[in-house]
């Protein structure tokens, strides 16, 4: 379960910064984060159906799904932000 979700946030960050920068002809950082927490949501969802949800508990969620997305989605978007000019 962590694995999806970090991969999802590394993916929530690229699409943060390129709602950011302009990539997709708006720039507008809501938009962007608004697309990360539906992202996380579905994330959820499909690991609330492929592990049974008697077995994912709240905190369970939030440890191994919630908390690795976030971090992976701040690390890549403060990296983007950091390092690649656009």
């Amino acid at each position: 379960m962590s694995a999806q979700h970090i991969v999802g946030g590394i993916l929530a960050g690229f699409i943060c910064f390129a709602f950011q920068k302009g990539l997709f002809f708006i720039t507008n950082e809501f938009v962007g984060v608004i697309i990360a927490i539906v992202l996380v949501y579905l994330l959820g969802k499909h690991a609330e159906n492929k592990y049974g949800r008697e077995k994912i508990g709240l905190g369970s969620w939030f440890t191994n799904g919630i908390l690795p997305y976030y971090c992976m989605w701040m690390v890549v978007w403060i990296l983007l932000q950091n390092y690649i000019i656009l």
